[in-house]
């Protein structure tokens, strides 16, 4: 029965590869998802300043920075703070932006570097977290 000797499954070394490459994967997904986790917060945040409609330009940037301090303290947002929001008003438009870095470590020497670039325009209020085209 030549057939029955060919087929003789996985090896021990296959095995342990496979298992390497999925642990090496799960703790990327654990290190990583947590900082896309918050970037979604800061999101939810700067999108509820839409929530108001055109009472945005009539706030002052520490009440812009109140409301937003306050979301991220119920989120539990810890590596940003309302003090790193950069507000720009122009004659027609508020521009509420919060762009910033997390350096997570992978293994050992290995970081890994994520960008985030959250602008908010009141005159586009529902398009939250794009960049501005100008």
């Amino acid at each position: 029965m030549p057939l029955a000797r060919t087929q003789t499954g996985q090896s021990k070394l296959g095995l342990l590869i496979l298992l390497a490459v999925i642990g090496f994967f799960l703790l990327c997904a654990f290190r990583l998802i947590p900082a896309y986790t918050e970037d979604r917060y800061i999101q939810s945040a700067l999108s509820s300043l839409g929530d108001e409609g055109a009472l945005v330009n009539e706030l002052s940037d520490n009440e812009i920075r109140r409301k937003i301090s306050n979301f991220f303290m119920i989120n539990n947002v810890r590596s940003q703070t309302a003090k790193d929001l950069q507000i720009e008003r122009l004659k027609d438009r508020v521009l509420v932006s919060l762009d910033y870095e997390v350096r997570v470590p992978l293994l050992y020497n290995i970081d890994v570097v994520m960008t985030f670039n959250n602008t908010w325009d009141s005159s586009r209020p529902d398009e939250c977290c794009k960049p501005a085209s100008e």
